[in-house]
């Protein structure tokens, strides 16, 4: 069996990863790299190498067959040069730090998932993981703290499902009536007066009248139609659009009204979906993304003890991206938070920058104690930073230690909690990401990967091995926050 690279140019982790998915899934007596791709020798279960993610397509004697992947890629319109992350219901809205669904996949195929296993994503963000669950047929639970995560994940799960006509019939009657609505936008509550704060009244009724119409004409499509309409709040209104901070637009706002971009994304999201679904079909999915802390499971009738048989995610790593503040525009006007919930939220997520409830002596006072009982080296590395501090760093910077020390303690939580939802022996695969910080004129290197490994250890995990992934800068203005290093995680309960 010749299996045949994509088109495109691969990380050297990415043939890393065909490997052991190669390992995993088809047991071959041999694998052999050539120019074109990998034969093998007598693959112990050939109908599988359909599912494989980093091979193009599958060549024996008599025929060439694409595989899955590379149809789903192809589906997404991009040029085949390119590895294409926006296939199936991917691309339905922006969200920064998103798991790239290839390494998701492949994660699912190293850990031989299959139908009739639970997969649990803790950290599931916008659903990554759970879409590409469904696409193999795995049920999955996903849990966020953010409750738009949690609305996208489900949106994309739902776009599984529905026809790709029926989607863009709904879009145009919602959007044909909303254009002949005229809402009542005084600021009569909280979030409108929110709302009025960040759009002209121009936009307030647009995007307004389109939610009204959406909620009251659209039937299995709705939320969907909602996540389009939020993945453009940001381009039309007073909000910076390219700044992840809160900062007041100096840009222009786009020539193109709101209505007509709202019916050329769902012309975008139809393509895709419509050539997806040629793929896959429509799927059905009992999979679902729930608003839980996955540090505080317990009370949740679908968060029980060893439930899953597989875990994969990509948690959130120190001080990196304020979600909150980026996302704020779309939580209001999707009614999921009340405005003065903003920043509350964005200090209970895992790895904020926010201080809240919390004064920063009690912070250090708990660094100093080690309340968290983390194990010595997490420990020493914190108190190194808090040591390195001169009056010469701002205030950003005096508080990066105990930031870290809450963070590491968060993830000590979370990987205690996890791991008594997992049936015994169950792998769990975590895409990291390293950072760094600039103390007194002298750069660390935050080895988060090395640090989420030996916290795990001490919560009862096994560290089975860590895997460096060679990524690049993603996020523009705040490109000193992104991550430069990633790694994977592999433990076992």
């Amino acid at each position: 069996m010749q299996l045949n690279w994509h088109p495109y140019k691969y990380y050297p982790y990415e043939r890393d990863f065909a490997k052991r998915e190669i390992e995993s899934l088809l047991s071959p007596a041999s694998l052999n790299e050539n120019a074109k791709g990998i034969i093998l020798d007598n693959p112990n279960k050939p109908e599988l190498a359909n599912r494989l993610v980093y091979f193009s397509s599958i060549e024996s004697e008599t025929k060439i067959k694409h595989t899955e992947q590379s149809l789903l890629e192809r589906s997404s319109g991009v040029e085949t040069k390119r590895q294409a992350t926006r296939y199936s219901a991917h691309g339905l809205h922006e969200y920064k730090g998103k798991f790239n669904p290839q390494v998701a996949k492949a994660l699912l195929n190293i850990f031989r998932a299959e139908p009739g296993q639970i997969a649990f994503d803790p950290f599931c963000g916008s659903g990554t993981s759970l879409v590409e669950c469904a696409h193999l047929g795995i049920k999955s639970v996903g849990t966020d703290i953010n409750p738009l995560a949690v609305f996208l994940a489900n949106a994309k799960l739902r776009a599984l499902g529905v026809p790709a006509e029926q989607l863009r019939r709904e879009a145009l009657d919602a959007l044909f009536r909303a254009k002949k609505l005229c809402p009542n936008i005084e600021p009569e509550n909280e979030r409108t007066e929110y709302l009025r704060s960040w759009f002209s009244v121009e936009q307030l009724l647009a995007i307004e009248s389109l939610r009204l119409s959406i909620e009251t004409t659209a039937r299995l499509s709705s939320p969907i139609l909602l996540a389009i309409g939020s993945n453009l709040l940001r381009d039309y209104s007073q909000q910076e659009p390219s700044d992840l901070r809160i900062r007041r637009r100096i840009s222009e706002l786009p020539i193109l009204s709101f209505f007509d971009a709202f019916e050329n994304a769902v012309e975008v999201m139809y393509a895709r979906l419509k050539e997806s679904q040629k793929t896959l079909g429509l799927i059905n999915s009992d999979s679902v993304a729930i608003n839980v802390d996955c540090k505080i499971p317990s009370g949740n009738e679908i968060l029980l003890p060893q439930t899953f048989d597989l875990a994969l995610t990509s948690p959130p790593y120190a001080t990196a991206l304020p979600y909150i503040d980026t996302q704020r525009l779309s939580l209001i006007w999707l009614g999921l938070i009340p405005p003065s919930e903003i920043l509350p939220l964005e200090s209970r997520l895992v790895g904020s920058r926010e201080i809240r409830g919390e004064s920063k002596s009690s912070l250090l006072k708990s660094l100093e104690e080690n309340a968290a009982n983390l194990p010595d080296q997490e420990l020493q590395y914190c108190i190194t930073l808090q040591n390195a501090l001169s009056d010469s760093d701002g205030f950003r910077r005096q508080v990066v230690p105990r930031l870290l020390y809450r963070y590491f303690a968060g993830m000590s939580v979370a990987f205690s909690a996890v791991r008594k939802l997992m049936k015994p022996n169950a792998p769990f695969g975590l895409i990291v990401g390293g950072n760094h910080t600039t103390l007194n004129g002298t750069r660390f290197d935050i080895n988060t990967p090395g640090h989420l490994a030996s916290i795990a250890a001490s919560c009862g995990w096994n560290h089975i091995e860590t895997v460096p992934l060679q990524t690049y800068r993603r996020y523009g203005l705040h490109v000193n926050n992104a991550t430069t290093t990633e790694a994977l995680v592999i433990l076992r309960a």
